[in-house]
């Protein structure tokens, strides 16, 4: 079952029929218990009322005044019986005729009150008690034919039992009603889908209930990342293709007007071009694998993944022999993507990398809610001039310049999508380039 509304109307059918049924049970229980009571709270007044009017003769045997006798003890299997047991005889009321109660054991000191089966099958309900007159033992038992209450109670239940079936399917016809209306924004949302896949709008719209409304916001986050990343993506490929031009444009060139035979000055501009090509792929491949696959929108542990991208430049500048001063908070999170995280610091220590002697150093500070990284190096690092070049906002450097050129406009471009400053410089410690990135936490 996947529907969100069968769920919740499954669940409001098996409570409610489970509530009604329950209640019809109780009902019928607490009823049959109020009308027993009543029934022997009545009974209880006839067992007194008898109990004062029996008398002995002067044998022993017990006597009743007609007048003080109910009328309903007269009428034959009335189901209102009564019979009195004493050492000197037995005294049954004229409705039983000629049967008697088989009356249970009665104690004197407490009310016996049970059901049995009296003439024709009645179900009575009897109230007894043994008492002590005139040094005598006088068992009285009354009883009075149930059967007419419950077939009442019955009745009654019945009765409840249809009302509580039409409330039951009110209240189902209201909570099919609540959860359409209740989960109108989600079929609102899965109408927006089509739309968003079509491209007609960015984002999903935010105005969605509570429940929903961080799932809409992270989905919002996730396409903001994506489109901002695919963005980048095409713009290294503009600057790809554009520093790839002017070496192609040389190669045809010499292909177009080939040079003399005993010419061998354009055997070193063609292996120059052809290094300069194999030298773009390269680099490319290189941040290929410093970038790495990730999750989208996966929140990541500083202290790992630097190390995981050091250990790839370890491998890709082999032949250096760099050493990496690392100096990161242990337990030091970025509150973003891992994808962005690996190539904005890709890129600056790649850079870093690129010009370094000996020494690339990459530290990470925590406070006052911003996270701040900074990268610095041993190198010759830049001139003020060229400084304020790179700081120039939107600045593109092409690809087949070498230095700090595109790869500090992507990480520029990073800090810009998540509100954060990139200031460049030189490193007062080390003497090299210096760029440091302040991204906020929250």
């Amino acid at each position: 079952m996947t529907s969100l509304q069968a769920r919740l109307s499954a669940g409001l059918i098996v409570a409610l029929a489970l509530l009604t049924a329950l209640a019809v049970v109780v009902g019928g229980y607490s009823l049959q218990r109020l009308a027993e009571n009543f029934v022997a709270t009545r009974l209880e007044h006839d067992l007194e009322t008898l109990l004062a009017a029996v008398e002995f003769d002067p044998d022993g045997r017990p006597q009743l005044p007609a007048e003080r006798i109910s009328a309903a003890f007269h009428q034959p299997y009335s189901g209102h019986y009564y019979q009195i047991e004493t050492a000197g005889g037995e005294l049954c009321s004229r409705s039983l005729w000629d049967t008697d109660l088989k009356l249970p054991p009665l104690a004197a000191n407490q009310v016996t009150r049970r059901f049995i089966i009296g003439p024709q099958n009645q179900e009575l309900l009897l109230v007894g008690r043994a008492f002590r007159v005139r040094d005598q033992l006088v068992a009285i038992a009354v009883t009075e034919n149930f059967a007419p209450v419950r077939q009442g109670i019955q009745h009654l239940l019945l009765e409840v039992a249809g009302m509580a079936l039409l409330l039951f399917g009110a209240l189902l016809a209201f909570q099919r009603l609540m959860v359409r209306r209740g989960l109108a924004p989600l079929e609102q949302l899965r109408c927006e889908l089509p739309r968003l896949a079509q491209g007609d709008i960015p984002q999903l719209p935010v105005d969605a209930p509570d429940e929903v409304r961080p799932l809409v916001i992270e989905l919002n986050r996730l396409l903001t990342l994506l489109d901002q990343r695919q963005r980048r993506s095409r713009n290294a490929l503009g600057n790809l293709a554009h520093a790839l031009k002017t070496p192609l444009t040389a190669l045809t060139q010499l292909a177009e007007h080939p040079p003399l035979p005993n010419d061998a000055e354009w055997w070193p501009e063609l292996r120059q071009q052809i290094q300069h090509i194999r030298g773009l792929m390269e680099r490319e491949l290189k941040r290929a694998r410093i970038a790495g696959g990730g999750t989208p929108g996966q929140r990541v542990l500083l202290e790992r993944e630097i190390g995981d991208l050091v250990d790839i430049l370890r491998r890709i500048y082999r032949d250096r022999n760099l050493r990496f001063d690392l100096r990161i908070p242990p337990g030091s999170q970025f509150p973003g993507d891992r994808d962005d995280l690996l190539e904005l610091l890709g890129n600056l220590l790649d850079n870093a990398c690129h010009w370094a002697h000996e020494t690339v150093r990459l530290t990470v500070d925590i406070s006052a809610g911003h996270l701040t990284v900074r990268v610095e190096d041993d190198g010759p690092g830049c001139s003020p001039e060229q400084l304020e070049w790179l700081r120039q906002r939107g600045t593109r450097v092409d690809e087949s310049r070498a230095g700090h050129g595109l790869g500090l406009a992507i990480a520029g471009d990073i800090v810009e999508q998540y509100d954060g400053i990139l200031t460049l410089g030189r490193s007062e410690v080390l003497g090299g380039f210096l760029s440091e990135a302040v991204l906020p936490l929250c």
